[in-house]
Order: structure tokens, then C-alpha cells, then sequence
């Protein structure tokens, strides 16, 4: 992939490169999550903007509504584990997306299904090491890579610039098992959240594509809330 390790890297640093990015989880995961939010989904011609809830629940339940525009309005997304239906109001059907299927473009956007419902502690499924550090943005940032613990995850590499006195991503670069750049993403205009830093929107780029972006901007966020069980229910899909 052409990284080349800081002559600094030692042990004790690739230590505390995992410990910075167990607190760069810290602020960013929680058990549940609420949000509200919009998707502007750029093709380089056309841009279209979608609003949607979402609801998750650790790893393995989420759960999102569309609330806008008329065409997608009603559309619904319930994952399970590693299954995830979709139902549509227009077709009235209920549409199993598993597999491979799930990399595939989400609605048009540089999303995949994947992307979209997962919220996954990378600490947990990366080893990370320290690479060196590098501004950005006017930040000085420690570039961290990580390597997945089990190739059947989706990207195999990660590289993250995280701004080390707040514990927060300003940017991240997805790779491919075969070191291939498959997307970046955008971490800006970060707020607090009680005792979090929370990002209010992120910029994803689908670098197999040209020039298309997709903003993901959040206007609700509750954390660790209680959420009923109906949503995390096949029959939520029609109601």
C-alpha cells in the first residue's frame, strides 16, 4: 500500500496507538443511538438529499425509516446480524440483502448497504500501529493504519488522521485486501456531546467512481437511550 512506518515505531507506541484508538471509540460508539439526519447524495450531475431516523442497538440490530423525498418516503431498513431487509412502499415487498449484496451501492450514494448500517467498534476488529504524524486541516494529527483481525472483513486496512488531544477522526482511508483505495471519508464540524466529541458531518467518497460524494449530515443524536424492541422487529417493516 505504500505506508512507510515512522523509524519511531516501536512496541510501546503500536500500545498506544491502540489505546488511541479505544478512546477514539469511546467518543464516537455507544450500546444505542438515536439519530435524525440527511444524506446528499452528489452523482457529479445532480444532487439529491434524503432524511431518514435511525435507530441501533450495539453491533447487530439498526433499523432506519426514510422520511423524504416522495419517492423514497416509507422505505425501510431493518438489519439483523448479518442480514439486512428493505422494504419499499412502491413494490409493497420485502427484500432480503445479504452477502455480497450488501457492498453494493446504497440508493445511489458512495455508501453501501454495509456502510450504512454498521457502527462497530474498530478497536475491537483492527490492530492498530502508529505510521507518523501529519496536519491536516490545521490540526496536528497522528496517522494510525489498521489491520483487520479477520479477512472476511470488508476492508482490510484502515488509515485514520485522529486529532490526539480531543480523540477525534478527521479523516479515514478504506482499503482493499489487495491495498486498493476504495473510499475516504470526511469527519468535519465536530460539537460536544455531553462528554463527547461528535462530528455533525461526514463526507464519503467512492473512489472507484468519479467525482460523486455523499455528505452524511446528522441534526438529532441521542446516545445510550432505551430503544423498544418493535424496532428491531421484522413487522416494523410494513407498519
Amino acid at each position: 500500500m505504500g505506508f512507510v512506518l515512522s523509524p519511531y515505531s516501536s512496541q510501546s507506541q503500536e500500545l498506544d496507538a491502540q489505546k488511541l484508538l479505544e478512546a477514539v471509540d469511546d467518543n464516537l460508539w455507544s450500546n444505542t443511538k438515536y439519530i435524525e439526519g440527511r444524506l446528499i447524495i452528489d452523482n457529479g450531475r445532480k444532487e439529491r438529499i434524503l432524511t431518514w431516523e435511525h435507530w441501533m442497538e450495539g453491533v447487530d440490530r439498526a433499523y432506519s425509516n426514510y422520511l423524504s423525498p416522495p419517492r423514497e418516503k416509507g422505505t425501510k431498513m431493518l438489519k439483523i446480524v448479518d442480514k439486512l431487509w428493505m422494504y419499499t412502499p412502491r413494490t409493497d415487498r420485502k427484500l432480503l440483502i445479504a452477502g455480497h449484496l450488501l457492498r453494493q451501492s446504497m440508493m445511489g450514494s458512495d455508501l453501501s448497504y454495509e456502510d450504512m448500517m454498521e457502527d462497530k467498534k474498530l478497536s475491537a476488529a483492527y490492530k492498530a500501529t502508529f505510521v507518523t504524524t501529519e496536519d491536516l486541516r490545521g490540526t496536528e494529527c497522528c496517522v494510525l493504519l489498521l489491520e483487520a483481525h479477520d479477512k472476511t472483513t470488508t476492508y482490510q486496512s484502515r488509515k485514520l488522521w485522529i486529532n490526539r488531544e480531543e480523540k477525534t477522526v478527521l479523516r479515514q482511508e478504506l482499503y482493499a485486501k489487495g491495498g486498493k483505495l476504495l473510499k475516504d471519508v470526511e469527519y468535519l464540524d465536530y460539537r460536544p456531546l455531553g462528554k463527547r466529541m461528535f462530528p455533525r458531518k461526514m463526507i464519503f467518497r467512492d473512489l472507484l467512481k468519479e467525482n460523486t460524494k455523499t455528505t452524511y449530515i446528522f441534526d438529532t443524536i441521542e446516545f445510550d437511550i432505551k430503544i423498544p424492541a418493535k424496532y428491531f422487529s421484522q413487522s416494523i417493516l410494513k407498519r
